[in-house]
């Protein structure tokens, strides 16, 4: 059964991770970076499919964008 915590409760996390010294802030950030990865990396994927969907491109314009990178890259090469 999942437990819900109070603002109250939340409150005294966020007081005692103040409290913590940085070795241990940075334990609790470790830890909670490991726990939000996977619905991070979901979110990230939503927000660029949405994207794609709203600013579609073709493939012959990433090719003709890719192409344009090259040749400035070469010229600034020479």
């Amino acid at each position: 059964m999942l437990k819900t915590i109070s603002d109250a409760g939340v409150d005294k996390i966020k007081k005692a991770v103040k409290d913590l010294p940085l070795e241990r802030k940075i334990e609790v950030l470790t830890m909670l970076e490991e726990e939000l990865f996977t619905t991070r990396f979901k979110s990230l994927l939503t927000e660029l499919r949405e994207s794609a969907k709203k600013y579609p491109i073709t493939i012959e314009e990433i090719t003709k964008e890719v192409e344009a990178v090259r040749q400035k890259r070469y010229e600034s090469r020479n």
